[in-house]
């Protein structure tokens, strides 16, 4: 539980970091990405040829020439849809903005936040 100082700041910085015009920006894509049925359309029909180019990877396989055409066609769409590449470049925007975010906690702490909440490894 955290004390009531505590709190407040955790909601202060909050606040302050979804007011930050990356994040912002990331939130107004992700809303309009996940308001836009045409975007959805165009997402969902890339998976079936997405999942079936990985998984021949995976196995070694080879795709069929109308495999490839369908999973060009579908990459086409998408770097085609401005909402989906507004999306695409917000998340790049706000991964290279987070680990700026967790520094400056990381300084305020004096300790490695990031390193602090990240999940343990796994040992093998």
């Amino acid at each position: 539980m955290l004390s009531p100082e505590l709190r407040t700041a955790a909601e202060s910085f909050g606040e302050a970091l979804r007011h930050a015009p990356v994040v912002a920006t990331y939130v107004a894509a992700s809303d309009a990405l996940n308001a836009d049925p045409d975007a959805q359309a165009v997402m969902l029909a890339l998976r079936g040829p997405q999942e079936r180019f990985m998984n021949a990877q995976r196995s070694g396989a080879a795709l069929t020439q109308e495999q490839v055409d369908q999973l060009r066609a579908a990459q086409a769409a998408v770097r085609s849809n401005e909402t989906i590449m507004n999306h695409l470049r917000a998340t790049s925007a706000i991964k290279a903005y987070l680990p700026t975010a967790a520094g400056e906690v990381s300084a305020t702490l004096g300790a490695d936040y990031a390193g602090m909440i990240a999940p343990a490894a796994a040992s093998c």
